[in-house]
């Protein structure tokens, strides 16, 4: 009797799990970031008023985000824009980061920090990668070793995926603009190595890669 009383409380009760476990998941609400765990529960981690754009590492133990800051707007090839610095910070609140601010450059275009977009993290979350407005036609991919802060220019690029898994895990799939012998232009994907190194082409359409190496 208790067995066939179990076997009829078994869907509810998976039912029950199904609704009460859900995927940890990073939030802005009036400028500060909430982390919200498995369970549900969120919790406010900063209180300035000025952040944004919060994404979680893998392994949920760490957040970046960006931060407003005050100051001159940073001319880039295309425009001006206002400054701002990328913070990381623990889901249990601690440890709240500085690693990068913007800059400007008036020499090279590759140490121009103008902003952060497309923020990524690396798999093992130890590297953050980032497009930061640079030339007319083009961002530039910049990344960050959380461990040190030590950033550097890694290509040209304007959008860009960590491969998360299998042959090509951690490489980097970037969008560039190129230029065709001989006049026009295109603007395909490529695969690149962490060092910057190119493996290859992937092309203007990336669902089958996407579909091959992309998923978690």
């Amino acid at each position: 009797m208790r067995m066939r009383k179990l076997l009829k409380l078994l869907p509810v009760m998976t039912a029950v799990v199904s609704l009460t476990s859900v995927a940890a998941d990073v939030s802005v609400k009036s400028g500060n970031i909430y982390f919200t765990d498995s369970a549900g529960v969120a919790k406010q981690l900063t209180t300035s008023g000025r952040d944004s754009n919060p994404v979680l590492a893998a392994d949920g133990r760490w957040i970046a985000f960006i931060r407003k800051v005050e100051g001159k707007k940073i001319a880039t090839g295309a425009d001006e824009v206002d400054p701002s610095a990328l913070w990381q910070i623990r889901t249990d609140g601690k440890e709240s980061t500085l690693l990068v601010r913007c800059r400007a450059s008036e020499n090279k275009i590759e140490s121009l920090i103008a902003g952060f977009e497309k923020l990524q993290f690396s798999s093992n979350g130890k590297l953050i990668y980032f497009i930061t407005p640079a030339w007319a036609t083009s961002g530039a991919v910049h990344v960050v070793d959380t461990t040190n802060r030590k950033e550097h220019f890694v290509c040209a690029g304007s959008d860009l995926k960590v491969v998360p898994s299998g042959e090509y895990k951690d490489c980097i799939l970037i969008q560039q603009h190129r230029y065709f012998i001989g006049g026009g232009s295109y603007d395909w994907y490529w695969l690149f190595r962490p060092d910057g190194t190119e493996v290859g082409p992937v092309g203007e359409d990336i669902q089958n890669f996407e579909s091959a190496y992309l998923k978690n």
